[in-house]
C-alpha cells in the first residue's frame, strides 16, 4: 500500500509499505494525493514530493502503469502544485520501470533519482530556496496524514480538480 507522510508540510514523503496493492487501496492512494493537491491549491502552496520506491516488489507493474496514467491525467494540476520531486531508489533494477513510467507521464517539475537520504538532502538544498531539511527523518517510514482533512469521495475530488484547473 502507498503511505504518505505530510507531517513536515510542504515536504510530502510517500513510500510503499508491506501490504500488497489492490484496486481499493490504489483508489485510496489517488484520493489522498488529490487531497494533498487541493490543500496546495487552497493555501496557494507547492509541495516537494519525495517518492520512496525501495519496496517496489509490493507494487505490481499494473499499479505503476495506473499511477503513470493517473498522473498524466492530472499533469496540469501537478505543474501548478508540485515544486520538486525526488525519487529515492537504491535498487537499480527498478530504474527501467521508472523509464517506462516517465514515457507515459512526463515530469511536471525538476526531479532527481537519489540512492541515499544525504543525496536527497543535497538536491533539496540546491533547489528549494535554501530551506534546510534532513530527510533522514523519514527512515522510520511513518505514515501521517492527520493534517489533511477531507470527507470527500474520490469522484468528488476528481470533479473539483477538473472544474478548477
Amino acid at each position: 500500500m502507498i503511505q504518505f507522510n505530510t507531517k513536515y508540510w510542504p515536504i510530502v514523503y510517500f513510500f510503499i509499505d508491506n501490504e500488497k496493492m489492490n484496486d481499493e487501496i490504489f483508489e485510496e492512494y489517488k484520493k489522498t494525493y488529490l487531497t494533498i493537491l487541493l490543500k496546495c491549491k487552497k493555501n496557494k502552496e507547492k509541495i516537494i514530493l519525495i517518492s520512496d520506491l525501495n519496496n517496489q516488489e509490493n507494487l505490481p507493474m499494473k499499479y505503476v502503469l495506473k499511477q503513470a496514467y493517473f498522473n498524466h491525467k492530472i499533469h496540469k494540476f501537478n505543474e501548478l502544485h508540485v515544486d520538486l520531486v525526488c525519487v529515492y531508489l537504491n535498487k537499480p533494477n527498478f530504474k527501467k520501470i521508472l523509464d517506462i513510467y516517465f514515457s507515459i507521464c512526463t515530469p511536471c517539475c525538476p526531479y532527481k533519482v537519489c540512492d541515499t537520504y544525504d543525496k536527497i538532502n543535497d538536491f533539496l538544498k540546491l533547489h528549494s530556496k535554501g530551506d534546510n531539511f534532513d530527510c533522514n527523518t523519514f527512515k522510520s517510514l511513518e505514515g501521517y496524514i492527520e493534517n489533511l482533512t477531507t470527507n470527500k469521495k474520490y469522484k468528488d475530488l476528481k470533479n473539483e480538480i477538473s472544474m478548477n484547473k
